[in-house]
C-alpha cells in the first residue's frame, strides 16, 4: 500500500511536471515549477512517511537526496520552452506556483490515502499545460 501511495504521488506530479514548459507569465518558469514542486513533494513525503517507510520504497535517506533525485528524474534541469507542453499545450506560470502551494498544503491524510487523487487535492498541477 505505501509503495503504491509514494508511486502514485510522484505519478501525478510527474505526470503535471514533465514536458511543461513555454509561454510567459507572472508566476514560475518551467525549470523554477519543475524544481519548486520537486522539493514540495519530497517536503511532504518526508514528513508524512517513516524513514523504514521511505527506504522499503526504494527512497533515499534524506530530504535533500530525495529532491535531487527527483529533480534528476524529472529532468528539471532541461525544462525550458522549447521541450515543454506537448501538441497546443501552453505553459501556465500562475498555475505552476499554485500547484507547488496546493502540493505543500497537503496533508499527511492526503498524501498517505491510497484512494486520494492529487488531481484532486493539487488540480492546479493539471492545468499547468493547457489549451487556451
Amino acid at each position: 500500500m505505501l509503495v503504491r501511495t509514494i508511486a502514485g504521488l510522484f505519478m501525478v506530479v510527474g505526470m503535471a511536471t514533465l514536458g511543461c514548459g513555454g509561454g510567459a507569465g507572472d508566476g514560475l518558469s518551467p525549470r523554477a515549477a519543475c524544481e519548486d514542486i520537486q522539493v514540495s513533494v519530497c517536503e511532504r513525503l518526508y514528513a508524512c512517511f517513516t524513514p523504514s517507510e521511505l527506504g522499503a520504497a526504494g527512497y533515499p535517506s534524506s530530504e535533500a537526496a530525495c529532491v535531487t533525485q527527483l529533480e534528476a528524474q524529472e529532468g528539471c534541469a532541461a525544462q525550458n520552452n522549447d521541450n515543454a507542453c506537448e501538441g497546443n499545450e501552453r505553459f501556465h506560470a500562475d498555475q505552476a506556483g499554485i500547484c507547488v502551494d496546493q502540493i505543500g498544503g497537503l496533508e499527511c491524510s492526503q498524501v498517505r490515502n491510497v484512494n486520494r487523487s492529487l488531481a484532486l487535492d493539487a488540480p492546479a498541477c493539471a492545468k499547468m499545460c493547457a489549451i487556451d
